[in-house]
């Protein structure tokens, strides 16, 4: 099959401002860019990071770029591996996530694009919300059908030219580590408040046009990008029994994360065929869990592309053997046939 472009996809990198994580995931993915992404020849290569690249959560703007600037200093290997396939022609694409919101403060996507492609930055680019290829793929890194991590008004920055960002409830809790519990919860609270005026918000004429814009951008239905910002929406009842029953779990090294798609994955599917733009591939992130699998009711495939961190929480290779990493491939061919699927990569040297 003669291809005319290739998408790579992989997230939840976490990469922090130290290199301590056992899988080692920044030396991995500069290893991976080099034998696999530069290592193929063809003439439209796409990088996607599908969210939480980077550990930048609940940090004010001014910060962000400073932690940025020091994740990236502290994996040298990781940010000449990114130059290389910049310099090299690949176009390099970043989802922001729960933990990477900031990427969708324009300073912040600016200083990533100026540090990773300083000759030619449009060769990053950065998503607040989600990345559609018509006909080939949409991927969001899946925290906007999460209510915890949900950012209701996640355009109202990146659209608006700002560096306004509210928390996620669950974001204002860890954002105060130090704090006492009792200040931690109000601040939760206050989230909660806020996510529900945010939602709100969303329905009104102003946020519709920012919508609008967004829809010109990223080459889709306007109508269908509104239905997409109201498919899942943040409500406090509902919310803080599931994040009990969440952090219970968690203490007893639990999880309630299914072998399944998500229902979310379905709807956005759905959505997008009511709407006449149908996808091949709908990829997320955010679980931990790697996975491929249909989608109810609809011929778009599901692809979760798991974690390169050490917190795995699927059933595939990745799980016992800390030297293999998930990653999805796209491939559209000169015919306009698209392929691809959920594919798994090992350090040939073992780490």
């Amino acid at each position: 099959m003669s291809r005319a472009g290739r998408w790579w996809l992989l997230s939840d990198l976490h990469l922090g401002a130290s290199d301590d994580d056992p899988r080692r995931p920044g030396r991995a993915l500069a290893e991976f860019l080099r034998r696999e992404v530069l290592a193929t020849s063809d003439p439209q290569q796409h990088v996607v990071f599908v969210g939480d690249t980077f550990e930048l959560v609940g940090l004010a703007e001014e910060e962000s770029v400073a932690r940025l600037e020091s994740i990236l200093a502290s994996h040298p290997d990781t940010h000449r591996a990114l130059e290389a396939c910049a310099a090299r022609g690949v176009q390099l694409h970043f989802v922001s996530g729960n933990h990477d919101v900031e990427l969708a403060r324009p300073s912040v996507a600016a200083r990533l694009s100026a540090l990773l492609s300083p000759a030619e930055p449009a060769r990053v680019r950065v998503y607040p919300w989600f990345l559609h290829v018509p006909r080939v793929l949409v991927a969001e890194h899946g925290h906007q059908h999460h209510a915890l991590h949900r950012l209701p008004e996640v355009l109202r920055s990146a659209v608006n030219g700002t560096d306004e960002l509210d928390l996620p409830p669950l974001a204002a809790w860890h954002a105060r580590p130090s704090s006492s519990r009792l200040s931690r919860a109000g601040a939760v609270a206050r989230a909660c408040l806020a996510s529900e005026r945010a939602e709100r918000r969303v329905r009104e004429v102003a946020y519709g046009e920012l919508l609008q814009a967004e829809s010109q951008r990223l080459e889709l239905d306007g109508l269908a990008v509104r239905d997409l910002a109201r498919l899942s929406r943040f409500r406090t009842i509902s919310a803080l029994p599931v994040a009990a029953t969440r952090m219970v779990l968690a203490a007893a090294g639990r999880s309630i994360a299914s072998e399944e798609a998500p229902a979310a994955a379905g709807r956005v599917a759905r959505t997008l065929e009511e709407h006449g733009c149908r996808v091949a591939w709908y990829v997320s992130g955010h679980t931990h869990r790697a996975l491929e699998s249909a989608l109810e009711a609809s011929p778009t495939r599901y692809i979760n592309t798991g974690t390169w961190g050490s917190d795995v929480r699927g059933s595939g290779p990745d799980q016992s053997d800390r030297h293999t990493f998930p990653y999805a491939v796209v491939d559209v061919a000169s015919d306009g046939a698209i392929g691809g699927g959920l594919r798994y990569w090992r350090r040939p040297d073992g780490g």
